[in-house]
């Protein structure tokens, strides 16, 4: 099954798809917030997307503006008829950016990479969670 997922930023959203074995996640650039269905609509059809994942921040209380951001997000990407997933992505971005320190990536690249090389670490958690839990890809 083909996933997409969503790293949502305060201006952009980082995006990651796999493929349809579930074996391979990779960063795309990434797209400002404002576009979101709009965009993921054609990347479902481009990609042969069946699905979305969504990194929601987690916190104690439950009512963080990312928290916020994401339920929202969610509820509209349900419009579009296709499975959508919650992962826990805290972390992501402090992991995005350390990849992209040991990677020597400098500073002033990191803004158009973090976003989507969250996404992609927020996809290769979730393929890692169903192969975990015995969910074979389809």
């Amino acid at each position: 099954m083909r996933w997409l997922a969503l790293d949502l930023g305060k201006k952009r959203v980082g995006v990651a798809i796999c493929d349809s074995r579930e074996s391979l996640a990779t960063a795309l650039p990434p797209f400002p917030w404002g576009a979101l269905l709009e965009t993921v609509a054609a990347m479902i059809n481009e990609y042969g997307v069946e699905g979305i994942v969504v990194g929601v921040p987690s916190t104690a209380r439950g009512d963080s503006l990312g928290e916020t951001r994401a339920r929202e997000a969610v509820a509209r990407l349900a419009e579009l008829g296709l499975p959508v997933e919650r992962e826990d992505e805290r972390g992501t971005t402090a992991a995005a950016k350390a990849l992209l320190r040991a990677a020597g990536v400098p500073r002033k690249r990191w803004r158009e990479r973090v976003d989507s090389l969250a996404a992609q670490l927020i996809l290769e958690s979730f393929l890692e969670r169903r192969r975990r839990a015995g969910i074979p890809a389809t």
